[in-house]
């Protein structure tokens, strides 16, 4: 997979040289180098290895993205309407909650799959849509409020795995 954006992004928001990269990745720095340029793809191990080792909820959550062949939503760093900043992330937060909520509470999806007309296929897939939505936008808080507070994310969300489990969730 490329992901020498991302790599790239990583190093400059850490301070890294492509050196530290490469000593992180167990890589040469030409190797480093061509990652980042995109001469070279990762591959998914080392995709893997440079999640864990870096540590960042960022580049971790593009990197599953990358992976999960777009199963995970795209954080909202690189369009104009939403400030990367955690006030901003936090209102838009609020508000698209609050609609898909309203919007949750308008439809019901007590009618079995199998009796579900087309207006309701449709209703279904916009209540899906509104999920995708928060999807990005709880992705791009969490890692804004890891960049900002200098919490880790991966760690909260190995505390978390043990009350999940507990609860039976999972």
């Amino acid at each position: 997979m490329k992901a020498g954006i991302e790599l790239k992004a990583l190093r400059k928001r850490k301070g890294y040289t492509q050196e530290n990269v490469a000593t992180e990745l167990h890589v040469s720095n030409s190797f480093a180098s061509h990652l980042e340029n995109d001469r070279r793809e990762m591959t998914k191990e080392l995709a893997i290895t440079s999640a864990s080792a870096f540590n960042e909820a960022q580049y971790g959550f593009e990197i599953a993205r990358k992976t999960a062949m777009d199963y995970i939503a795209p954080l909202t760093t690189t369009g104009d309407a939403i400030e990367w900043h955690r006030l901003a992330l936090e209102q838009v937060f609020i508000n698209k909650s609050k609609k898909a909520i309203e919007r949750f509470n308008e439809f019901s999806f007590v009618q079995p799959p199998e009796f579900a007309d087309n207006d309701e296929l449709d209703q279904i897939k916009e209540r899906a849509e509104e999920l995708l939505d928060l999807q990005m936008i709880i992705n791009s808080f969490l890692a804004c409020l890891e960049q900002e507070y200098g919490i880790s994310i991966r760690e909260c969300m190995k505390s978390r795995l043990s009350y999940w489990k507990s609860e039976e969730w999972i």
